[in-house]
């Protein structure tokens, strides 16, 4: 009996404390609502789903990574520095590996990372949006 009670806490502890977190959370994209998400929502879901980043775990070096390969190869524009910096510690605080200290899959080499058929059609549309002041701008520093 004792043994059971054991393994039923081992495998039920996990889920404690991933309930534990009490951030509110977007419906709509499905992101923590904390601070710089908007800026991560408008720059990130211009391009693709929320559930793109949603659903991975990676280290603040890993989505410098990420980031900058989209800046290099997957037609995302320039970012201001303080924008790049805002949505790496956005992204690393709240989508970071957290207690369990690992990765949901490891991270895929930039040089295995393939073109992006899109760069052009999403660079354009999210000028657009800009130009349009729906961007929100970047804190001050």
């Amino acid at each position: 009996m004792r043994a059971l009670w054991l393994l039923t806490l081992v495998l039920f502890a996990p889920l404690a404390t991933a309930s534990a977190d009490t951030t509110p959370i977007d419906p709509v994209t499905g992101m923590k609502i904390a601070p710089d998400w908007e800026i991560v929502r408008s720059h990130c879901v211009i391009c693709h789903s929320s559930q793109t980043f949603l659903r991975q775990r990676a280290t603040e070096a890993n989505w410098t990574s990420v980031l900058e390969w989209m800046q290099t190869n997957g037609g995302l524009w320039k970012l201001d520095p303080v924008v790049q910096k805002a949505i790496i510690k956005y992204l690393a605080t709240n989508y970071g590996l957290g207690d369990s200290g690992t990765y949901r899959r490891a991270p895929i080499p930039a040089t295995l990372m393939p073109p992006n058929p899109y760069a052009t059609e999403a660079r354009l549309e999210a000028e657009a949006v800009k130009k349009q002041g729906l961007i929100p701008k970047p804190p001050a520093p």
